[in-house]
């Protein structure tokens, strides 16, 4: 029961019997073992004792108490675990180096190419089954359906402490059931912001797996997919999310309603929600959607900010917003 903090069968009993018998001469617990040899038993005192369950009192002859198993037993465990934890950590170094010299002996390990779209859920899938601390990804039109399969996977993730952000294309925030789907999301703990556009989809797993889809039907089914791994391509990948992601608007979350509420006294929490929302390419049905007012409530508030920023059209908003540090 003893074996994974270091004990083997002889000295466990030993530990035993010294439990239930403490104090004992070595020859009181020879005999209690029935004949293991005061040897064999003396190795095991040992062990004990070097380990920090046992300790031997001076005199003549010695004799041996246990420490409170309670004591003894947990500080050898918290030593075990972190042992194992240190072990763990080195476990990302020796696979990068692996990794790095299978690069170098087949560059086509770089890049898998996955075909079909069973087979690319599937590895999109397995990687996230394996993400240990954030995956990142980009996201558009077209969709086939709503898919609850990942976004099963992805409420997994977030119920395990795996991170998760998200840049999606505005018009995603254009499609009913997709805004639902992200509402959702976001109140499970997903970070999401928006952009007028996206550079493609992709999903990162742990900064060192990649995958982009590489076709797709005007439908939205990907019949091919890259899977990029560990190198300094996946790397360029997470970069451009990273850039992406500071030039991108909160959706759906206090992220968004309290971006920059401090610093531009002239502009009210409601208006600068807007003028983010306008700034990031939305349309107006999915903007009134996100703010729960009609589409007329809309088109007077963006009106009132046109006139507050002196301009003419979104455009020229956006500039004068820039140009005031308001964005």
């Amino acid at each position: 029961m003893l074996e994974s903090v270091g004990l083997d069968e002889p000295t466990e009993e030993t530990y035993r019997r010294l439990v239930a018998h403490s104090p004992a001469t070595l020859a009181e617990l020879a005999a209690l073992l029935g004949g293991i040899g005061e040897t064999r038993v003396r190795r095991s005192l040992e062990t004990l004792v070097a380990l920090g369950l046992a300790f031997a009192e001076a005199g003549r002859p010695g004799r041996y108490h246990a420490v409170d198993p309670r004591t003894g037993l947990a500080t050898l465990i918290h030593a075990k675990r972190l042992e194992l934890e240190r072990t763990a950590a080195s476990v990302e170094t020796y696979a990068a180096e692996y990794h790095e010299r299978m690069l170098r002996s087949d560059p086509l390990r770089l890049v898998e190419i996955v075909e079909g779209p069973a087979a690319i859920a599937a590895r999109v899938t397995e990687l996230l089954a394996g993400a240990k601390q954030e995956v990142l990804a980009f996201d558009a039109p077209p969709y086939v359906t709503p898919d609850a399969a990942a976004a099963r996977d992805e409420r997994e993730l977030l119920a395990r402490g795996v991170g998760v952000r998200a840049v999606y294309a505005s018009e995603v925030l254009a499609i009913p059931e997709r805004a639902e789907l992200l509402r959702g999301l976001v109140l499970a703990g997903e970070r999401s912001r928006v952009v007028p556009r996206v550079p493609l989809k992709m999903v990162v797993v742990d900064g060192r797996d990649a995958v982009i889809p590489l076709s797709a039907s005007s439908s939205g089914t990907r019949s091919l997919a890259a899977l990029v791994h560990r190198s300094r391509l996946c790397d360029a990948l997470v970069e451009l999310f990273e850039a992406s992601w500071l030039q991108a608007t909160p959706v759906f979350s206090a992220e968004a309603r309290d971006a920059h509420p401090d610093i531009h006294p002239d502009l009210t929490e409601a208006e600068l929600t807007l003028l983010h929302l306008l700034h990031a390419g939305l349309k107006d049905e999915a903007i009134a959607r996100q703010l729960g007012i009609s589409e007329r409530t809309l088109r007077r508030r963006i009106t009132d900010l046109l006139t507050r920023l002196g301009a003419t059209s979104r455009f020229q908003a956006g500039a004068q917003a820039i140009r005031r540090g308001w964005l």
